[in-house]
């Protein structure tokens, strides 16, 4: 039987941030709290239980036999009828330590649950120079994002493949920083490749040479997006989701937190000023 990992990179906009909320909120009776992750390598977070706006009370927890009084920076959730973890990671890894965090936490979380497909997602902007894209594709075809597979092979493959694309025995000016044949993306992508200064290529890396026997694919799925209110660009990846998770059904009405209410606008201008504060 399959189980898959969703695993939300903080990036552009934190759409896949926000996605992941749409999913685990509009879908609570379905998901469960599982446990806090280690975040020695996150900034660090915490915060009240999240909820959406109608219940008014954090059911996302009710059902574990966890006591959970807090939100942490990151936690997993499960979805028993459809296989699936889900990770909601709050804040970024801090600067230097990525490697570790993945070998060190999502590689154990795939060994320990016997994950089989890895679904990573992910967004850009233009401005965002490590990200190899043809942005003029998006606005041509309508399409905003990039699907693609890594299916997993021997790890001699895997290294040889690396290591060929990284041209590590060439010198510094001729290295590149692309590995083509790495994912194969669909043909109407956005992107076509995958740079190694991505954060996608370092959780792919590791995860291809960890003792992960279970794993079989690693799907990545980014969203070509603007800065600004990026609440549209989550109920969009939200829709997208089926094409990228075997089994994941549309959600039919998506049912943001609680946490964001206010955070675009939403909320009223702050109109009093007391004692140095807007109220």
């Amino acid at each position: 039987m399959s189980r898959t990992l969703l695993i939300p990179l903080v990036s552009t906009g934190n759409v896949p941030q926000l996605t992941t909320d749409l999913v685990l909120h509009s879908l609570s009776k379905e998901f469960q709290f599982v446990k806090d992750l280690d975040s020695t390598y996150l900034h660090p977070f915490v915060g009240p239980l999240d909820y959406v706006f109608e219940q008014q009370e954090p059911v996302l927890f009710n059902k574990s036999n966890v006591a959970k009084v807090y939100s942490t920076a990151i936690e997993l959730f499960y979805n028993d009828s459809k296989s699936l973890y889900v990770i909601q990671q709050r804040t970024p890894v801090i600067q230097g330590y990525l490697n570790n965090f993945v070998k060190e936490v999502i590689c154990s979380l795939v060994q320990e649950f016997k994950i089989t497909d890895v679904v990573i997602l992910d967004s850009f902007g233009a401005l965002d120079e490590d990200v190899v894209a043809h942005t003029s594709r998006a606005s041509k075809t309508d399409s905003f994002f990039s699907d693609a597979v890594c299916n997993v092979r021997s790890v001699g493959e895997v290294v040889q493949e690396m290591e060929s694309g990284l041209r590590l025995n060439s010198s510094p000016e001729q290295q590149s920083n692309i590995i083509s044949t790495l994912f194969q993306f669909t043909s109407d992508s956005v992107q076509q490749e995958v740079s190694t200064r991505q954060q996608s290529f370092k959780f792919a890396y590791h995860l291809l040479n960890s003792q992960v026997s279970e794993l079989q694919r690693i799907k990545y799925c980014s969203a070509f997006v603007h800065e600004g209110d990026n609440s549209y660009d989550a109920y969009l990846l939200c829709d997208h989701l089926p094409s990228v998770i075997d089994g994941f059904p549309k959600i039919n009405i998506h049912t943001p937190p609680i946490s964001w209410k206010g955070v675009y606008g939403t909320r009223p201008i702050p109109a009093s000023f007391d004692e140095g504060i807007y109220i």
